[in-house]
């Protein structure tokens, strides 16, 4: 559909660009550059996109990503300058307006490119709608802006056949102050990308998508940049400091991944790891019975045969809150210590105290980067405390 498009735009506007020439009309040699504007962008950016292709070497070891840029930066200076020069011919034509010649050649010319302009407007719509595509119908809007400045053009020339020769270029003043601001926006855009510019909205996607992956306690010096098609962004992201160097480089890498999943056409991620001690923290315990001092309740031993967990959050070494839950894993016949870790980990804890654990519990844990943390205190209030004085007890030393 895009080449179908893009060969009939182009077409349309050759087609009343040489008609335009030839009758003198300064009107439709500006719809005719309206037209050309269309198509000449989309060229560009697939000629500069093949460039782009390119691998990187020596010289450019970053590759040729804003190859891309450069060109649809030239194709919109051109648009802009040629709108210029169309603008100062209708203003001369303003001045000393003059008949156009073979009227009936302009007037067929632009009955043809209304036809072929509304049906691609109606094209995009129904396929727009059908494939839930926003983009495609946008390009059908655009396809009828384009109806519409013919419809312009033609009332021009009709008017200036019936000796209302004045209207003829004041139309084509208007439809070229409207190709110059459009010249004036692609080159703005541009220019920005060439400069590194990032919309803060994507940077704002960017930092959710982070903060959401499990393991990641923040993330600062956040930024973004376009190279054509392509994004590239670089970031610190801040990881507990009890984690192991490959604990953390997982985290890095899931952070990569999930960036990825979100944000379309990224090309290159840089992550810094900073290790950090973590201000706020959910100790979770398992205990045999949930106690009216929940604070006094006894550790089961077992970790996965636990009837309840008892939940403390802390912040800055202080308790906060703390709660108890009942462990829904505690009847079942299999896997029992791998839900058991799955329902603490669905509780966003990150530090786990137990007496004993088996392998497949701790490396569920592990996994989702709680740490574990071994104690031979009998109560919550002991371990925690303990816990709080050292935490350096972690069954991986």
């Amino acid at each position: 559909m895009a080449v179908v498009s893009a060969i009939l735009t182009f077409a349309i506007a050759l087609l009343k660009g040489v008609v335009g020439y030839i009758s003198g009309s300064i009107a439709l040699m500006a719809d005719a550059l309206h037209s050309f504007s269309d198509v000449l962008g989309p060229i560009a950016v697939y000629i500069g996109l093949k460039f782009a292709q390119k691998d990187p070497n020596e010289r450019f070891p970053y590759g040729y990503y804003r190859a891309e840029t450069l060109a649809s930066l030239a194709v919109s200076f051109l648009i802009f300058v040629t709108g210029i020069e169309t603008l100062r011919e209708s203003i001369e034509r303003i001045t000393n307006p003059t008949t156009i010649s073979h009227p009936f050649a302009a007037v067929l010319a632009l009955l043809i490119s209304l036809a072929v302009v509304y049906y691609l407007y109606k094209y995009k719509e129904k396929v727009g709608r059908e494939i839930h595509s926003q983009a495609l119908m946008g390009e059908g809007q655009h396809s009828l802006v384009d109806f519409y400045t013919s419809i312009a053009a033609l009332i021009a020339i009709i008017s200036s056949y019936f000796g209302f020769t004045i209207i003829e270029p004041i139309v084509g003043a208007i439809i070229s102050i409207a190709v110059i601001l459009l010249g004036i926006n692609l080159m703005k855009t541009d220019i920005l990308m060439l400069m590194d510019f990032c919309d803060e909205e994507v940077v704002e996607e960017i930092r959710k998508t982070v903060l959401d992956v499990k393991g990641v306690e923040g993330v600062h010096n956040l930024k973004a940049r376009k190279a054509g098609p392509f994004m590239f962004c670089e970031m610190h992201i801040e990881v507990d400091e009890n984690l192991s160097f490959k604990e953390a480089h997982r985290i890095s890498d899931d952070v990569v991944d999930k960036i990825r999943e979100n944000i379309k056409n990224i090309d290159s991620i840089t992550i810094h790891i900073d290790p950090i001690k973590m201000k706020k923290i959910r100790i979770a315990v398992p205990i045999e019975s949930a106690d009216k001092d929940r604070f006094k309740s006894k550790i089961n031993k077992k970790f996965a045969f636990s009837p309840y967990f008892m939940f403390v959050d802390v912040s800055d070494g202080k308790i906060t809150n703390s709660f108890i839950k009942e462990n829904p894993a505690k009847n079942l016949e299999k896997k029992k210590g791998i839900e058991t870790a799955n329902f603490l980990i669905d509780n966003d804890v990150d530090v786990v105290i137990v007496k004993d654990i088996g392998m497949g519990s701790y490396n569920a844990l592990r996994n989702k980067y709680a740490r574990v943390v071994k104690t031979e205190e009998n109560t919550v209030e002991e371990a925690i405390n303990e816990f709080l004085e050292c935490s350096k007890n972690n069954i991986d030393d």
